[in-house]
């Protein structure tokens, strides 16, 4: 059985890690995770060493690894006792261990962690356990993200830990939290490390943390087309309820999108109804391109009446809406969207006030308010609102103190910005969009790599080729390769991204 001093061999006394090439760097580190493992478990459990608790001399930021051994030995230990009683104290928020813990979340070395990510990932579910456990889900919330950004400061590559914290952040209400997890693009999933190489070595400098991210990593569980598709409806909740409409609608797309097998899932089934209504509040209506026809047909025949109210909104008769949408009440509150339906019943009186531009210069607002069933006095502050939230491009005037108020459109060239604030604005926008596409157009380059060293790629060319040699020179052009087999429907779909 290994010596438990031997905790304190890694970093290696006298060299510097950053003078170690990745060879020797992983070298040296599986070497020390091996004599840790020849540790007795039980003394990972006591968590002592002499008179003295690991935890209190083992200093997270440097001694990870077995700051982290200690930390999981004695939660679960923690954990399997609470099967049969309440959580204990030790572990609840606010407690010593629990303490621990989060300190922990805030300053591992995430170079060590590369290599016992199962047991990072595993205190983290632990860490989601205990505060559902104690009804305080909202602890674990900075803990966890900090956690996940030091393991990937991009959060792009996806893992289970994106869907746990999207879950906790829908639970608790907070969506704000999620949006620092949410505005990062997803460029890359856990796929199967190609051995051989010096950059397939967990601690190289990755180009992308789908370098080091991977299925045999431990960082993530597996995940599969549902969990991705989850992750995605769980953020449309969020920017729905930010009212970002556009950042919600895109989201849904993202699902109903998602490869299929002619065949729709509860999620996309869900994700449809909740689309049909948010694009009703970006563009007026709903149009979906890149979808599976049959899957797609499928969800219409189960979502009739959400169609109908779509119908309704186009054609403008507030009369229609408002009784379809009363006919529909229990289907709306089943399905959690009775929100979304009052908001469309109040969009559509926008869309029609700002629709009055293409007839008229101006209206009084007495004949508006008549138009839209509201007083004088309501339609005023309604017009002004939308004035000021920049959705209707006019102005209330009074041309005398005895003549009645009208509304006045400008024309597109007006504007209530300043000329000067609003191209700033727009030149910032684009400069942060040209930032973005930039780093996409990378990632789509490492994705690309990564797709032409995977088995089913090299067969593919393997064939292409052979085809080719054996193609009559005289008959001009390549020959069509026709061999390239369809995927198997229980493929695992993030396998090759």
């Amino acid at each position: 059985m290994a010596d438990p001093t031997a905790l304190f061999n890694f970093p290696p006394a006298g060299a510097s890690l950053e003078q170690l090439s990745p060879n020797e760097y992983d070298q040296a580190i599986r070497s020390y995770i091996q004599t840790l493992d020849g540790i007795n478990p039980y003394f990972w459990v006591a968590g002592a060493l002499g008179d003295e608790k690991l935890l209190d001399i083992l200093d997270p930021s440097v001694n990870t690894i077995p700051y982290l051994y200690v930390l999981f030995s004695q939660i679960s230990a923690l954990v399997d006792q609470r099967k049969s009683g309440p959580v204990p104290d030790n572990i609840r928020p606010g407690g010593e261990l629990f303490s621990k813990l989060a300190t922990f979340l805030n300053t591992f070395d995430p170079m060590q962690i590369r290599y016992v990510g199962k047991t990072w990932r595993k205190v983290i579910e632990h860490m989601d356990l205990i505060v559902r456990s104690v009804g305080q889900p909202a602890v674990a919330l900075v803990p966890i993200r900090n956690a996940m950004t030091r393991m990937d400061p991009t959060l792009g590559t996806f893992t289970s830990t994106h869907l746990l914290y999207l879950r906790l952040c829908n639970e608790v209400r907070a969506p704000f939290e999620a949006l620092p997890v949410l505005e990062q693009y997803i460029h890359s999933f856990p796929s199967t490390s190609v051995k051989g190489g010096e950059f397939t070595l967990p601690c190289a400098d990755h180009f992308t943390s789908a370098g080091y991210i991977t299925k045999a990593s431990g960082l993530s569980a597996n995940v599969s087309s549902s969990d991705v598709q989850e992750y995605f409806l769980l953020g449309a909740n969020v920017y729905l309820a930010l009212r970002q409409w556009g950042q919600a609608q895109l989201f849904l797309e993202y699902i109903l999108t998602t490869p299929a097998q002619n065949v729709a899932s509860g999620l996309m089934a869900e994700a449809y109804r909740k689309w049909v209504l948010v694009s009703c509040l970006v563009e007026g209506t709903s149009s979906l391109k890149g979808a599976n026809s049959m899957a797609l047909r499928s969800i219409k025949a189960a979502s009739k009446a959400y169609d109908a109210v779509v119908e309704a909104f186009s054609s403008g008769d507030a009369a229609k809406l408002h009784a379809e949408i009363d006919a529909g009440a229990s289907i709306w509150h089943e399905d959690g969207n009775t929100g979304l339906l009052r908001e469309l019943q109040a969009h559509q009186s926008k869309v029609f006030v700002k629709n009055l531009q293409k007839t008229y210069a101006a209206a009084p607002l007495a004949t508006v308010a008549s138009w839209i069933n509201k007083t004088p006095e309501a339609v005023e502050q309604y017009l002004q609102a939308l004035i000021d939230e920049g959705f209707l491009n006019a102005a209330i005037e009074q041309p005398s103190a005895s003549a009645a108020k009208i509304l006045r459109f400008h024309d597109a060239d007006h504007c209530n910005v300043p000329a000067a604030r609003a191209e700033e604005q727009q030149l910032a926008e684009l400069m942060t969009q040209v930032k973005k596409t930039q780093e996409l157009a990378e990632h789509i380059k490492a994705a690309t790599h990564r797709l032409t060293v995977t088995r089913e790629h090299v067969e593919h060319v393997k064939r292409r080729n052979k085809n080719k040699e054996g193609a009559d020179p005289g008959l001009g052009g390549d020959t069509m390769d026709v061999s390239w087999e369809a995927h198997d429907e229980d493929e695992d779909m993030m396998a090759d991204l």
